[in-house]
């Protein structure tokens, strides 16, 4: 009796079947262990996910370490949170008084004072920016005052600043710092433009 090659492609076809069927099972069986270098694997993505995190949060973070030194933490606060901001003349400057409470660039300048990167701490002095605006010539000087009259979270804070040099200091404190390079004529222009802005109101009024 000769063979019926279907029925070896029949065998075959099932022999086949069955190997897939057992290999399924193999790999869906849920007593099948999770190998060590799978943990492992599992392990190295979630510390990297992790210390990505970090970084990214550090890197974004405002510096505050030398900044804290330099100002203390109770003037440090105050810009940070000082809802009432004020701008005032000193020796040089010639404006009136300005509000900066709802200024769109006041987050700015609380960056540009706060961020310990904006600073030059090799130029730190010993004596205050309202010394070198009295005795210095050609220096134009604000003064800056954070305060918070609705929480009374802190005392007012009294920053000044002579421009033309870049020189910034607590008004209380015998010490001064120059920012650097990168924030000095920004520093300079942006004051500048609120030196102006209550000017400009009056101005249009007429």
């Amino acid at each position: 009796m000769s063979a019926n090659p279907d029925d070896g492609e029949s065998i075959t076809d099932a022999a086949a079947d069955r190997v897939g069927a057992l290999q399924a099972e193999k790999y869906n069986d849920p007593r099948a262990k999770f190998g060590a270098k799978g943990w492992m694997a599992l392990l190295a993505i979630a510390i990297g996910a992790s210390l990505f995190t970090y970084f990214s949060v550090a890197a974004r973070r405002t510096r505050l370490v030398e900044t804290t030194r330099f100002w203390g933490p109770e003037t440090i606060t105050a810009i940070q949170l000082g809802d009432h901001v004020m701008l005032l003349p000193k020796e040089g400057s010639d404006f009136e008084p300005v509000e900066l409470t709802a200024f769109p660039g006041l987050g700015h300048l609380r960056k540009a004072l706060l961020h310990e990167d904006h600073y030059e701490w090799s130029t730190e002095q010993a004596s205050s920016v309202a010394e070198l605006c009295a005795n210095e010539d050609d220096t134009q000087c604000v003064r800056l005052e954070f305060s918070d009259p609705s929480l009374k979270r802190f005392e007012t804070a009294r920053i000044d600043i002579e421009l033309k040099r870049g020189i910034v200091g607590p008004a209380d404190q015998p010490h001064r710092v120059a920012v650097n390079d990168r924030v000095r004529p920004a520093l300079q222009h942006q004051i500048g433009l609120l030196m102006r802005v209550k000017q400009k109101r009056y101005d249009r009024r007429d």
